[in-house]
């Protein structure tokens, strides 16, 4: 597909990404790379929400498309959404994504694949934005499969990629496209998209007022969302692996596991969840309930909450935590992650940043 602009009031077509397109895919990718670790603390909880450890969370996945369907329905130049997928993975790894460098190879297949259903297409509408959203979204899948979920019956693969092509369709393509017609109703720096159509009939004109109005609360809906995630409950990686012990306690405490030199212990154990299982081996770190036993939890205190920098949270029962010898917070990948020998994989907490005790 080639770029349609305009130039000396003459139309021209391009196939290479002017100064300005190589400025709107690092604004797009910039703000969506930071605002996929909150579309991940929408997941969890999702998943908090249907009471189970992953799976609900696609139905969030279209939210990590929509900027680089963005991206592309400003440029409409081949190529421009592999490279604003790139740019976002890139910073999504380095804003501290859980999932390390596979985030890079998962944006960086949803931009190629937008890219193909476009030019295959050869258009800029909403089924075309719709259905490259839909497939863009379920790529995901496919990569984590490939990454953590090894072994994973077909069934619960088609299932949550059938949730992620949803989400890619409504909150990608259609969220995107109902963007996109804003900004070309405002057209505030003559970006190139499509002028201004004929009055269409009352009908027509009725369905996208609604359309209008549901992107608008949508993306208000989204940013206050997001205000409060960034403002109450984020924690940024590159501040250092630190838990902080709160709630029913003597003493808050804020540590690095370095505090508890000489306290390290090294356990034998095996992570086994509803999809994934990582076989026996070694881990060392600290002992939870040393870590507790510092803080001093109070006589009426009876639970303990463990909280992950994108708000994935469980709960133990206290008296079982401080009689544990088979949990231990252990520092991986730069971050803290709870290993719970003695619960299901989903207990099994990455990047802690809070025990709350109550």
């Amino acid at each position: 597909m080639q770029r349609l602009g305009m130039e000396h009031g003459k139309p021209i077509r391009r196939h290479y990404l002017s100064n300005r397109d190589l400025l709107i895919i690092a604004i797009s990718s910039g703000i969506g790379g930071v605002m996929s670790t909150y579309i991940g603390y929408l997941g969890n909880f999702l998943n908090r929400l249907f009471g189970i450890p992953f799976g609900a969370g696609q139905f969030a996945s279209g939210l990590h498309v929509f900027w680089i369907i963005l991206a592309a329905g400003l440029i409409r130049v081949p190529g421009a959404a592999t490279v604003a997928g790139l740019l976002k993975g890139i910073i999504e790894l380095f804003t501290g994504s859980t999932h390390g460098v596979a985030i890079v190879i998962v944006s960086l297949l949803q931009g190629f694949l937008v890219d193909v259903v476009l030019f295959i297409l050869r258009r800029h509408n909403l089924p075309a934005y719709a259905l490259a959203g839909g497939v863009g979204a379920a790529s995901n899948v496919i990569i984590f499969q490939v990454f953590y979920f090894s072994g994973a019956p077909p069934s619960f693969i088609l299932l949550i990629s059938g949730i992620a092509f949803v989400s890619g369709i409504f909150f990608g393509g259609g969220f995107g496209h109902g963007v996109l017609e804003i900004v070309r109703r405002a057209r505030p720096f003559r970006l190139g998209l499509d002028p201004p159509q004929k009055p269409a009939a009352a009908f027509s004109q009725h369905l996208r007022t609604v359309g209008l109005v549901f992107t608008i609360l949508l993306a208000l809906s989204f940013s206050a969302g997001a205000t409060y995630y960034f403002a109450v409950v984020y924690e940024p990686p590159w501040g250092g692996p630190e838990c902080l012990v709160e709630g029913k306690v003597e003493k808050t405490l804020n540590f690095q596991l370095s505090y508890f030199a000489g306290e390290e212990t090294t356990i034998v154990a095996e992570l086994v969840g509803e999809i994934t299982h990582l076989p026996p081996q070694e881990y060392s770190g600290i002992p939870v309930r040393s870590i507790l036993e510092k803080a001093g939890p109070e006589m009426d205190a009876r639970q303990l909450r463990v909280v992950a920098s994108d708000g994935y949270e469980v709960e133990f029962p206290l008296a079982d935590v401080l009689a544990d010898d088979e949990m231990l917070l252990i520092v991986e990948e730069k971050a803290l992650r709870l290993i719970a020998g003695n619960y299901p994989g989903s207990y099994w907490v990455r990047q802690v940043v809070r025990f709350i005790v109550e």
